[in-house]
C-alpha cells in the first residue's frame, strides 16, 4: 500500500504542480518545482499511514475467519483509508494554519483574502490525494482478496 501510494502520489503531484504550474506561468514556477517533491513526500508519509489502517481493518474484519461478503470488506477499507487521508491532510494544513500569534485571523485570511491561493494549494491536493489512497486501497484490497481466495501460502502459516 505503501508503495502503491507513493508512486500515485509522486506521479499525481508532478502532473498537478505541471499543470497548474504551466496555467499560472511565471507565478507557478514554483509548483512546477514543487509538486514531484511534495508529491513524493506526502506519497511516503501517508501511503505508510495507510497500510498501517488497511492492516488494521484486514485484523478487525478477518478475526474471526474470512468474510463470506468480499464487496463489504472492500467498501470498509476503502472509507477507511479516504477517511484517514482526510483527516491526516485536514491536520496537516490545521497545524501549518494555526500558527503564529494570531491563528484565527491567518485562517480567515486564507480562505478570504487568499482564496484561490488556498484552493490551489489545498483543495486540490486533497483531492488528488484521497482519489490516490481510494485506487491504492482498491487495488491492495482486492489483490489480498484474490490471494485469499486461491489459498496463498501466508494464510496457511
Amino acid at each position: 500500500m505503501a508503495l502503491r501510494v507513493f508512486v500515485l502520489l509522486t506521479v499525481l503531484g508532478t502532473a498537478y504542480g505541471l499543470l497548474v504550474g504551466g496555467l499560472t506561468f511565471p507565478y507557478g514556477i514554483g509548483l512546477m518545482i514543487s509538486g514531484p517533491i511534495f508529491g513524493a513526500i506526502a506519497g511516503l508519509g501517508l501511503g505508510v499511514l495507510e497500510g498501517l489502517v488497511l492492516g488494521v481493518v484486514a485484523v478487525l474484519v478477518y478475526r474471526g475467519g474470512a468474510p463470506a461478503d468480499f464487496m463489504w470488506y472492500r467498501r470498509k477499507a476503502e472509507l477507511a483509508c479516504v477517511v484517514a487521508c482526510i483527516l491526516a491532510v485536514a491536520l496537516f494544513w490545521g497545524v501549518t494554519f494555526w500558527r503564529g500569534p494570531d491563528p484565527a485571523a491567518s485562517v480567515r485570511l486564507a480562505f478570504t483574502r487568499d482564496l484561490p491561493e488556498a484552493l490551489i494549494i489545498v483543495v486540490g491536493p486533497l483531492l488528488l490525494a484521497t482519489g490516490a489512497t481510494w485506487l491504492a486501497a482498491r487495488r491492495v484490497v482486492g489483490q489480498y482478496a484474490r490471494e485469499v481466495a486461491a489459498g496463498s501460502a501466508l494464510e496457511e502459516r
